[in-house]
This record gives structure tokens, sequence and C-alpha cells, in this order.
């Protein structure tokens, strides 16, 4: 018997197999976006795994939807454009762009106040009950580093290069002592 067929004695219903929609993804999101993004486990496959570009694999709702709250500590005015939700059965390929102001920590660089604009591919992938079990990112970190005025910018040469790390070092120190101060982490 598949999930979409009657059992034969008649007795219960078997739930219709899950289809995947845009509805259903910008639901998800904008529950795990959420100040109190809890809510949004119940979405998040028990043996759910997220990868990152550089980071470890993230194992478990819980540990992205943390993840995604130090984004939005980091980042409160943080907006997402979506430019292309691709569905192709239970997954799904999404291109956004998130916006915000570096007003917090972000994995360990203290706030800039710079606006951060950063495009991104997306891959999910949800099971036949609507829950999402795996989360591929890919984006243009690099150019969010130049906007944070952490890497140099494009063409720069040697000398500039240097100048610029001695520059962003001191920088950085400055911005870590005021967060600091100011009772950020």
């Amino acid at each position: 018997m598949t999930t979409n067929d009657s059992p034969v004695s008649g007795t219960a219903a078997v739930r219709p197999a899950f289809t995947l929609t845009r509805e259903h993804i910008l639901m998800v999101s904008d529950l795990s976006w959420s100040e109190d993004n809890s809510r949004a486990l119940k979405w998040y496959a028990p043996d759910y795994r997220c990868h990152l570009p550089g980071r470890p694999v993230l194992v478990g709702g819980r540990q992205f939807l943390d993840t995604l709250s130090m984004v939005r500590n980091a980042k409160p005015d943080v907006k997402i454009d979506w430019h292309d939700i691709m569905i192709d059965g239970n997954t799904a390929v999404l291109h956004v762009t998130f916006r915000g102001h570096h007003l917090g920590n972000l994995f360990g660089i203290p706030p800039t106040g710079r606006l951060l604009e950063i495009g991104e591919i997306i891959i999910e992938k949800y099971d036949d009950e609507g829950r999402m079990v795996e989360f591929r990112q890919e984006g243009d970190y690099a150019g969010m580093l130049s906007q944070m005025g952490i890497v140099p910018p494009p063409g720069t040469g040697p000398l500039g290069m240097i100048v610029h790390s001695v520059k962003t070092a001191v920088r950085l120190t400055v911005l870590d002592r005021r967060n600091r101060k100011a009772g950020g982490r």
C-alpha cells in the first residue's frame, strides 16, 4: 500500500504524502528567523544536518536555530530578499540576499556598524512530513568580509595588503574593546 491508498479495512485513513510548496518554505524560514525560533524546531527532522561553508556540520535543528539567533543578534535589522525558489519533489533551491547592519559580534568579529549584504544559494531537503532534513548554503562570504573591512578590496597590491592588515588589526582591536566596555561579548 502506498501513502496515498486507502486502507483495505477502511478503519483509518493514511495521511497523504507531503508536497513541498513555496508557502511551506517561507513559513519555516519565518519561524526560524523569529525571536522565539523554538517554535520552528518541529519543522527540523531529528537527523537534520546543516552544511555552512568553512564551518563544522551542524547536527539537529537546535544547533542551526542557535546559529540563526546569533546572526539575528549581530544583525538585528536583517532582511531577506527572496529572488528564486525552485522546487523539485522534496528539494528546493533558493536564491536569496540577506541585508542588515553589523551591530553585534558575528562569528567573533566585533560590530562594525556597516551595512552587510550577502547573496546566497541554499539547497533544502525535506522529508515526507514536511521537516527539513538537510540544508546546504553557499554565499559570498569574501564579499561580506570585504564589506566589514576585514579583507582588502579587490585589486589591492602587496604593500596595500600589508597596510590594510595593520589598519584592520588596529580597528578590530578598538572595536572589540569598545564592544566589551558596552557589555557585548
